[in-house]
């Protein structure tokens, strides 16, 4: 099979939806969607059997010439090796290669050559490569990481709302927006919003949106907030650099995820830092996920 006749698989498997891309020579012929495949909320088994339903749903019975899947939940090797297993095993004789869904971020991004992706939505992660150094800083979940993501954004006013109630901060529209948020207009329904029924971590991530631009238009709690949530994104950048050894490389950076759609105090910012600590550094925005899967499929076989 010549280059410009070869079908290849890319794959963007989420925690909500899993999508698949079908390209002959470098363009997408058909797409189709599947169930979500973050294997650390679902297990690998079900998250491979989700990968591999869509990605049937989008062949038209064409055997695939190489398939790379980034995955959600893809960042712990183990899982990755046993989801690559699971697949490889279904398309015996195919390259397949998995990797975190970051990766796919950035190739869908910048094409080829060094370059970082910084991933900002419920969660944050950076991710760099050059040449052979792969490099992924965060993404460690909302527990213990997600730095600067909405989900920190969201938590920072939470937290700020609970020094409102107990007298040690002034009331204003940004904690007015987790007051009806948590539905608690008092201290014992705080702790009880927070305790009793936590909230998920998509709910705190929504009051994100609403914290950014309440900075913009100069509310005090929330330019803090933003401010620390800019510096937390810029130091994920800048690690992921230093270990790639990008900082001196003039790099591209991509921007890519839901804290990015609109220009903001926030991506002021964190551009402004990115620009200080990466001399001669472009960035860009965005970047479709599914294409940098096709594009490292085509890698495969190139």
């Amino acid at each position: 099979m010549s280059t410009t006749d070869r079908v290849v698989v890319g794959v963007d498997a989420g925690g909500s939806t899993t999508r698949a891309a079908v390209a002959v020579g470098g363009e997408i012929v058909r797409s189709a969607d599947g169930p979500g495949a973050n294997a650390s909320v679902i297990g690998v088994d079900d998250a491979a059997d989700a990968i591999l339903t869509t990605i049937r749903r989008a062949l038209d019975h064409e055997r695939p010439a190489a398939i790379a899947v980034g995955a959600a939940g893809a960042g712990r090797r183990r899982i990755a090796d046993d989801l690559r297993a699971l697949i490889a095993g279904a398309y015996a004789g195919t390259p397949v290669v998995v990797a975190d869904d970051v990766a796919i971020a950035l190739r869908g991004a910048i094409a080829s050559g060094p370059g970082i992706a910084l991933v900002a939505g419920t969660g944050s992660c950076a991710y760099a490569e050059h040449g052979e150094l792969a490099v992924r800083v965060g993404g460690l979940g909302y527990l213990v990481g997600d730095e600067g993501s909405a989900y920190a954004i969201g938590m920072a006013a939470v937290r700020a709302y609970g020094r409102v109630l107990d007298g040690r901060g002034r009331a204003d529209e940004t904690t007015d927006l987790v007051a009806r948020a948590l539905a608690a207009a008092d201290r014992d329904a705080y702790l009880s919003a927070l305790y009793d029924r936590p909230p998920s971590p998509a709910t705190i991530a929504a009051l994100a949106p609403s914290i950014v631009a309440f900075a913009g238009k100069g509310n005090r709690v929330a330019a803090k907030i933003v401010q620390a949530a800019a510096l937390e994104l810029g130091d994920l950048v800048k690690s992921a650099a230093t270990q790639a050894k990008l900082v001196d490389a003039s790099p591209t950076v991509a921007l890519c995820g839901g804290l990015f759609a609109e220009n903001s105090m926030l991506s002021f910012l964190l551009e402004t830092r990115i620009v200080g600590d990466l001399p001669g550094a472009s960035i860009v925005r965005g970047g479709n996920a599914l294409a940098g899967a096709v594009r490292i499929a085509d890698a495969l076989v190139a």
